[in-house]
C-alpha cells in the first residue's frame, strides 16, 4: 500500500516544479505533515509535506530537476515493502484492500520482532491495526481513511490567479457533524477576498486538519469527510497500538531508565512517535497532542526563531497551535526559556536532552551553559518598530499585510512605465447632466464619468487588444484575451483596496457598465465578494477623481499589462477651436486619464496610441446615443 507523491498544482496557471530540496532520504521515516521537499514554481517556493507517515521507499526525481504537475516526486510505504505496490495503493477499488491486509501483516510481522532497533518499534504499531482484521468487512474501512477509500479531502481552493495560500478565519462544522452538499463547511481569507466555502460533497466530518487562524497553500488538505461508518474506522485503529508494547515487551528496559536517564531514550522514543502519530509534524515533540497540524507558516516561525512547538500553548481549535500563538510565544518568551529552543534547533525537546546524553552525568549540569544562550535569544523581540515619544503602534490587519506584499511584488515582476492624456470631458458632462435626474430615478444611484470612461476603454482595448492581454516571461508567453473582464479597483472605507472584474464588459452599455461598478463597490464594501467575483480581470481601471486627485500613477495588477487612472474632473480654460476655425479661450471640463503600462508586454506607441483612442471616444462620440 505505498503512496506516490506528485508534484501539486500550486496555481491556476502553474503548470511545474523545480525541486529546491529534499528534506528526507531514501530509508528515512516520515510523518504526516512532516516537510518532505521544497519546490519552486514561477509563483511561489514553498515546502510540501508528506500525506501519509511512513518510510520513504524511492525518491523519483533529483533536486535542480523540473518537471511538471502530477508528475510522481517519491514514494512512501512500510519498510521492506516493494514500491511496486504504490500502483494499488493509489487505486480506490476493495479489492486491493481485501487482499493487502492478509499478505501485509504476514510479512512484515516477522521482521518487526527479528531487528533490535528501534524504527522496528515505531513500526509495529503501523501492522498493529491490520494485525487485527477478526472482523474483515470493517478492516477495509479502517483502511479507507489512510488511503481516502471513501473519504473526501477537501483542499484549499485557489480563489484567484495570484492567489498561493488562504487563512482559515472560522469552521461552520466541527469533527463529527453531519453535512450536506454545498453547505457551508468554513470561511477563509486571501488578499482577494473573504469568502464560505461550501462542501463538496454530504457526510460526516471525520477530521479537520487546519485551525482557525492557521495560514495554509492553495492546495493543502484542510479537513476529511466521509461516512458515519468510517468515522468509526479510527477509533479501531488508535486502539491497536496498546498490543503493540505488548508484541514488543523487548524494550521494556527503555521504560525502567525512562524516569532517571530519560534523555537516553527519547534519542530512539521519537522514532516511534514519528511514525505512530499520524499527523504530527517533526518539529513537534510528545507533548503536543496526536492530531494537530502545523500549518507551513507555524512550522517556518518555529524554525526561524528556533522555538520548540512542544512549549507553545495552542489556542485554536482542538487546541490546535496558530501562528498567533508562536507569535505571541517569541514576544513573550522569558529569557530563561529560550535556551531549550536554541539548543534543540530543529528537535524536539527530548533531543536537547539528547545532545548532553554521551556524559550522562554532566546532563544535569549542562544546563547552566544554556543560560548563555538568553543573550542571544534577547533580541527575539525582533518585531518591535523603532518609536519616539507619543508613538502608537499597533498590528498591520491581514488585508493590508496581503496589499503591501502584492504592490512589492507587482512592482519587481512588471516594468512599470506611466503615460498620460489630457481629455475635454465637455461633450460627456452635457449629456450627463442631461440625464443625471432621470437615471438616478430609474437606477437609485447617480450617473458619474466613470461608465463613460469604461465604455470608451473597452472599444479601445478591441483596437489594441495586446494591451487587454497577460505577460508571462518565465514561460514565454503572452495570454491574448479573447473576453473583455474590466477591473475595478474599489476602495474600502480606506481600510484596503480591492479589484473586482465586470465580466463580459464589451457586451454592456453605459447603463450595464454603472450597474456593474455599482454592484462590485456595494458586495465588496459589505464584505459579500464572492470568488468569482475578483478572478479573472483582463484589464483595470482604478477612479481616484472623486477624491480630488490631479495625476496618478497606479500599480499594474499583475499579470494584467495595464491599469488606467482616472483623476478629477474640473473646470478650466483651455484653447479650442471654434467651427469657423477661429481659436479661442473657453472654459471647459478637463481632466486627465493615466496608463501605467508593462513595457515587457508592448512599446510607447502602443500606450500612446491606446490613451488617444480613449480620448477621441471621449470627446467625439454621440453619448446621448449610447443612453438610449
Amino acid at each position: 500500500m505505498a503512496t506516490n507523491v506528485a508534484m501539486p498544482q500550486l496555481g491556476e496557471t502553474v503548470t511545474e516544479g523545480t525541486i529546491l530540496s529534499w528534506a528526507k532520504q531514501v530509508g528515512d521515516t516520515i510523518g504526516v505533515d512532516e516537510v518532505l521537499l521544497e519546490i519552486s514554481t514561477d509563483k511561489v517556493d514553498t515546502e510540501i509535506p508528506s500525506p501519509v507517515a511512513g518510510v520513504i521507499l524511492e525518491i523519483l526525481v533529483a533536486e535542480g530537476d523540473t518537471v511538471a504537475v502530477g508528475t510522481n516526486l517519491a514514494v512512501i510505504g512500510e519498510a521492506g515493502e516493494s514500491t511496486g505496490e504504490a500502483a494499488p495503493a493509489a487505486v480506490e477499488s476493495a479489492d486491493p484492500f481485501e487482499s493487502a491486509p492478509p499478505s501485509a501483516p504476514s510479512a512484515p510481522a516477522p521482521p518487526k520482532p527479528a531487528a533490535p532497533p528501534s524504527a522496528p518499534a515505531a513500526e509495529a504499531p503501523a501492522p498493529a491495526p491490520q494485525a487485527a482484521p477478526a472482523p474483515a468487512p470493517p478492516e477495509p474501512a479502517a483502511a479507507a481513511p489512510a488511503s481516502g477509500g471513501e473519504q473526501t479531502t477537501v483542499s484549499m481552493p485557489q480563489l484567484g490567479e495570484t492567489v498561493t495560500e488562504g487563512t482559515i478565519l472560522s469552521w461552520a462544522k466541527a469533527v463529527g457533524d453531519t453535512i450536506s452538499v454545498d453547505e457551508v463547511l468554513l470561511e477563509i481569507s486571501t488578499d482577494k477576498v473573504d469568502t464560505e466555502v461550501p462542501s463538496p460533497v454530504a457526510g460526516t466530518i471525520l477530521e479537520i486538519l487546519a485551525a482557525e487562524g492557521d495560514t495554509v497553500p492553495v492546495g493543502a488538505p484542510m479537513a476529511v469527510i466521509g461516512s458515519a461508518s468510517s468515522a468509526l474506522a479510527p477509533a479501531a485503529a488508535p486502539a491497536a497500538p496498546s498490543p503493540a508494547p505488548a508484541q514488543v515487551p523487548a524494550a521494556p528496559p527503555a521504560a525502567a531508565p525512562a524516569p532517571a536517564p530519560a534523555p537516553a531514550v527519547p534519542a530512539a522514543a521519537p522514532a516511534a512517535p514519528a511514525a505512530a502519530s499520524a499527523t504530527v509534524s517533526a518539529t513537534a515533540s510528545a507533548a503536543v497532542p496526536a492530531g494537530v497540524f502545523f500549518s507551513p507558516v507555524v512550522r517556518k516561525l518555529a524554525k526561524e526563531h528556533n522555538v520548540d512547538l512542544s512549549e507553545v500553548t495552542g489556542t485554536g481549535k482542538d487546541n490546535r497551535i496558530t501562528r498567533k500563538d508562536v507569535e505571541s510565544y517569541i514576544a513573550s518568551m522569558p529569557a530563561g526559556a529560550a535556551a531549550p529552543a536554541d539548543g534543540a534547533s530543529a528537535a524536539p525537546a527530548p533531543a536537547a536532552a539528547a545532545a548532553p546524553a554521551a556524559p550522562p552525568q554532566p546532563a544535569a549540569s549542562q544546563p547552566p551553559p544554556a543560560p548563555t544562550a538568553p543573550a542571544a535569544a534577547a533580541p527575539a523581540p525582533v518585531s518591535d518598530v523603532p518609536t519616539m515619544a507619543g508613538d502608537r503602534v499597533e498590528d498591520l490587519d491581514r488585508l493590508r499585510s496581503r496589499i503591501g506584499a502584492n504592490m512589492i511584488k507587482a512592482k519587481m515582476t512588471a516594468a512599470h512605465v506611466w503615460t498620460s492624456v489630457e481629455v475635454d470631458f465637455e461633450k460627456v458632462e452635457r449629456v450627463r447632466q442631461a440625464h443625471k435626474a432621470d437615471f438616478k430615478a430609474a437606477e437609485g444611484f447617480s450617473l458619474t464619468y466613470l461608465p463613460f470612461i469604461a465604455r470608451a476603454t473597452v472599444d479601445a482595448l478591441r483596437e489594441y487588444p495586446i494591451v487587454n492581454s497577460s505577460f508571462y516571461l518565465e514561460q514565454r508567453k503572452a495570454v491574448h484575451h479573447s473576453a473583455i473582464n474590466l477591473g475595478v479597483a474599489i476602495d474600502l472605507n480606506q481600510a484596503g483596496l480591492v479589484v473586482a472584474a465586470i465580466k463580459n464588459a464589451d457586451n454592456l452599455g453605459i447603463s450595464g457598465l454603472a450597474r456593474g461598478v455599482k454592484t462590485l463597490a456595494d458586495k465588496a464594501r459589505n464584505n459579500k465578494l464572492e470568488p468569482d467575483d475578483i478572478a479573472g480581470s483582463t484589464f483595470t481601471i482604478t477612479n481616484p477623481g472623486p477624491f480630488g486627485s490631479f495625476m496618478s500613477a497606479p500599480i499594474i495588477n499583475v499579470p494584467n499589462v495595464a491599469i488606467l487612472s482616472t483623476d478629477t474632473v474640473a473646470k478650466r480654460p483651455t484653447v479650442i477651436t471654434t467651427a469657423d476655425g477661429q481659436d479661442t479661450i473657453a472654459i471647459r471640463h478637463i481632466g486627465y486619464l493615466g496608463l501605467t503600462w508593462d513595457h515587457r508586454a508592448f512599446d510607447g506607441s502602443t500606450a500612446v496610441l491606446f490613451l488617444a483612442r480613449i480620448k477621441h471616444n471621449l470627446e467625439n462620440w454621440d453619448w446621448e446615443q449610447e443612453l438610449r
